[in-house]
């Protein structure tokens, strides 16, 4: 055999695959050579050791991975589960804390999945370790995609075994995995201890598991517990499939009967065919014709799927062509294909079209309430409200009761309007056609209050559910409180505090403690969480920020950091004291100059295990440069760098320890930071940097610095801006380089595409004084005057000083006249309101012309009787608008 292949495969046939051979070797060989120059490592990084750690590489693992953690992770990674329990004896109890979340998800999946699972949990150390409740879930998701049941229902007895935290989706992945009804119910009883609420997709998940278990009983109790709409078509039909599963055949047309089809929910044709077994069952043959008619619709089902995908894609022709070939079939078209059809030319903004195809449906007589809301829906989203109001009085005329869906989004409509005046007729037309107003009436009305801060009909809107009875329940009451808290209406909302219901939650006090902590009431601030403890309301970290926050911008920091104490003290909310609380304090601390409390809460945040994140420490390090503090900044920055984890120094760390060594006169130290800070390859420099650096230049008056500063900040392609302007020129002007100042504005503005600003050029006409060029200065207002920019009141009392520091206190005296708009000058005269001078200044002024002499007497008499015309014409009452204009200006 070897003989007959040696003699098929010829010389040739090697000869010939030489070159190919070769060829691959050059590309080879060159792409290693390529490699080596454009890198500079000879051997690629994952190939190195990774014990072997340079001075050059400064993400060294703080805390390497345990050698007994890694076999286990390497065992369980080559599938060698046996390997792995081997290891586990091998791991100190320490260590099990350090276990990734992917090696404890599969750990966790091993030992269910093992004989040998009981026995190692039961005689193991483990020590202080307990999985995360994600571990648990990620292994619990690959044992329902294994559909393996009794490895999913043997992972939450693991789970207790362990004290192992379950969360929604643990509950709703063990639905799935329970063998029996008693484990169902044992499930649920767990669910309701744990306080988890019961979510639309965790009783969904349970009803399946009772579909599968026959336990009817507890799907009842369930439905009647949960808060859930009871109309909801999923909950519908998970409900009629447990009923059907335990062939109550009776409950499953009741539901049906009593619940989807008042509310016209259509069963879709696997459900139809349930619940026409279960009604030919119960012998309820009445149901028969109305199930038959979706079962024989089952294609026309399909095809109204098919247009509502297209009009979601916006292929309104794809939607229009599907809809043309279901009336080539000479069937009657159902309401459903029509309503999908008006809602495809809606979704692609064809309303007139919309409106064609309802008219159609109107005359085949299949036009219901949804393709009516369907079509006002997209009219109102165009602005036609004219149509939808039309389409609404037409329903009417058709015998067709409109629906709270209806109501509302007319409603919502004339809030986003401002037309408070239709909305409130709306609620009349919707109160006289039987239809009582609702929550989601309610919060349609407060939002769009809240909107436009109209406080008159807040006030209105709870009055009106006061009027009508309606229980005022927690998700209310927040929109109540988020209107109030918007058109700051605190009395209202203390007014409604009084009157709460019990079942306030964290975020409801949160949110109100945060409306009155920046109303600057300490006193309400401190009352609402005293009430949240008393009614055993348990805070969230949000809740509880937000309490502090208010204390600390109400200058209450002693009293914030006492709160955190207590809450310390208390084992069930000391995990409420976190870094967000104490960089609050921090900041508190920071706006009453106190750097010694600063240090004392930082030992405080190590002592405790607070972790300090950037945040923190830049808080600190702002502080340290407010309070001249700079000596501590070194012990800082080395901090930062050993915390666990390590807190990279960012731009905002490097700005700010700039900034506070150039406001302490140190400027080489910033710029000896800025040369450490460039050799890195991290962090660039930015505009707020390189202006600390020019300012400190400017108070050292170093104008080589500042100008090889710019040329820096230009190549590093930082754009300068007009603070950065100002800077320059302050600088240049105390230089006696009053040109080049001329010449600095001109080249950056237009370089950067900027105009400079009033602060700019009060700064260029401070540097012609400074140079003893008073008549430039002068002649600069009149030109940036001409060009429209307007001067401000420094303007023009650094114009009236400089002339009296030069000794024209002529000049001086007409800028005043100038300032105020007054007659006697020959300065051009600003459009607008007069900026005028301050009261010093003009003082200043009059003591050089001489207060007895007839110029300084008319001067301070033309003064004040511009001042007084001005008040009055500020004061003065405009008239308010009438009809609709008036109405339109209130809006919300």
């Amino acid at each position: 055999m070897m003989s007959v292949h040696l003699d098929t495969f010829s010389f040739s046939d090697v000869f010939s695959l030489v070159p190919v051979m070769w060829t691959e070797v050059y590309l080879f060989g060159f792409a290693a050579v390529l490699y080596v120059v454009l890198t500079g490592n000879l051997i690629p990084a994952r190939f190195r050791s990774k014990t072997a750690k340079t001075v050059d590489d400064p993400k060294q693992d703080a805390t390497p991975k345990p050698e007994g953690l890694r076999a286990i992770s390497s065992a369980l990674h080559r599938g060698n589960i046996d390997d792995a329990f081997d290891c586990l004896a091998d791991v100190s109890a320490d260590a099990f804390a350090l276990m990734p979340l992917q090696t404890a998800s599969r750990l966790l999946l091993a030992l269910a999945g093992s004989q040998r699972g009981p026995e190692l949990i039961s005689n193991l150390s483990w020590g202080s370790w307990k999985p995360e409740a994600r571990a648990l879930e990620v292994a619990l998701s690959e044992a329902a995609r294994r559909n393996d049941v009794v490895v999913g229902w043997r992972l939450g007895q693991m789970a207790d075994d362990l004290s192992m935290v379950k969360t929604s989706r643990s509950f709703e992945l063990l639905a799935g995995a329970a063998p029996n009804a008693k484990s169902v119910r044992a499930l649920v009883d767990e669910v309701r201890n744990s306080e988890i609420p019961f979510t639309k997709r965790l009783v969904l998940a349970v009803l399946g598991a009772c579909a599968t278990t026959s336990e009817s009983e507890l799907a009842s109790e369930l439905v009647a517990s949960a808060e859930l709409p009871q109309s909801d078509p999923d909950l519908c039909a998970a409900l009629i499939r447990v009923y059907a599963s335990c062939e109550q055949w009776d409950m499953a047309c009741c539901i049906y009967e009593e619940v989807m089809m008042p509310a016209h929910l259509r069963p879709d044709p696997p459900l139809s065919e349930m619940l026409m077994r279960a009604a030919g069952y119960a012998g309820r043959s009445d149901l028969m014709p109305k199930l038959c008619e979706f079962l024989a619709g089952g294609e026309m089902a399909r095809q109204a799927r098919a247009i509502r995908a297209f009009g979601k894609d916006g292929d309104l022709d794809g939607a229009v062509t599907t809809f043309d070939k279901l009336k080539e079939g000479n069937v009657p078209i159902s309401p459903v294909v029509y309503n999908c059809l008006i809602e495809a030319c809606v979704q692609c903004g064809e309303m007139q079209v919309a409106l064609k195809y309802l008219d159609e449906a109107k005359s085949m007589g299949a036009a219901d309430v949804v393709g009516y809301n369907t079509a006002m829906k997209g009219q109102l989203a165009v602005g036609d409200d004219a149509t939808a109001e039309r389409l609404l009085a037409e329903m009417a005329q058709r015998g067709l009761s409109a629906s709270l869906v209806t109501y509302h989004s007319l409603l919502n409509a004339r809030a986003r309007a401002c037309d408070c005046h239709s909305a409130w007729r709306l609620v009349a037309q919707m109160r006289a056609a039987g239809l009582q107003p609702t929550a989601v009436t309610y919060s349609i009305f407060l939002k769009g209050c809240a909107a436009h801060s109209d406080a008159v009909h807040v006030s209105r809107v709870v009055d009106l559910i006061d009027e009508t009875g309606v229980v005022m329940d927690e998700v209310l009451f927040a929109s109540v409180v988020e209107a109030c808290i918007r058109t700051g209406s605190l009395d209202l909302l203390a007014e409604r505090t009084r009157q709460s219901p019990q079942g306030l939650t964290a975020p409801t006090y949160g949110s109100m403690i945060k409306a009155y902590g920046q109303a600057r009431d300490v006193t309400q601030v401190w009352s609402l969480w005293k009430e949240m403890i008393s009614r055993e309301v348990r805070p969230t970290s949000i809740t509880f920020g937000c309490m502090v926050e208010a204390l600390v911008i109400n200058g209450s920091t002693e009293e914030a950091w006492r709160l955190v104490q207590e809450l310390w003290e208390e084992e069930q909310h000391r995990s409420l004291v976190n870094t967000v609380i104490y960089s609050t304090i921090l900041k508190g601390f920071v706006l009453s100059k106190q750097p010694d409390r600063l240090m004392a809460l930082y030992d405080e945040m190590r002592t405790r295990g607070i972790a300090c994140n950037n945040i923190a420490y830049n808080t600190m390090l702002n502080a340290f440069a407010h309070c001249g503090a700079m000596h501590r900044v070194p012990q800082l920055l080395e901090d930062m760098k050993c915390a666990n984890p390590p807190a990279e120094p960012d731009i905002v760390t490097y700005s700010t320890i700039v900034k506070g060594y150039c406001a302490s006169g140190n400027l080489d130290k910033g710029l000896q930071l800025l040369q450490e800070m460039r050799k890195g390859e991290r962090l660039s420099p930015d505009e707020v940097m390189y202006n600390s650096l020019l300012d400190g230049c400017a108070r050292e008056h170093r104008l080589d610095e500042a100008l090889r500063l710019l040329d820096d900040m230009r190549e590093s392609g930082v754009a300068p801006s007009n603070y950065t302007l100002s800077i320059l020129v302050k600088l240049l002007g105390r230089s006696r380089r009053l040109p080049q100042a001329f010449t600095m504005v001109e080249t950056l503005c237009s370089d950067y595409g900027f105009r400079a600003n009033i602060q700019v050029y009060t700064c260029l006409m401070q540097a012609c004084f400074h140079n003893r060029q008073p008549g430039k200065a002068l002649a600069l207002h009149d030109q940036i005057v001409r060009e429209g920019c307007i001067p401000d009141q420094k303007t023009y009392v650094a114009l009236a000083r400089g002339c009296l520091q030069a000794g024209i206190v002529d000049r001086a005296a007409e800028v005043v006249r100038c300032a105020h708009h007054l007659s006697g000058h020959n300065l051009i005269v600003t459009r607008g309101n007069p900026a005028g001078v301050d009261n010093k200044c003009l003082e200043d002024v009059l003591a050089r012309l001489g207060v007895d002499t007839d110029s300084a007497r008319q001067l301070s008499t033309d003064v004040k009787a511009s001042t007084v015309q001005r008040g009055r014409d500020e004061y003065r009452p405009r008239p308010r608008p009438t009809g609709t204009a008036r109405t339109g200006a209130r809006g919300w």
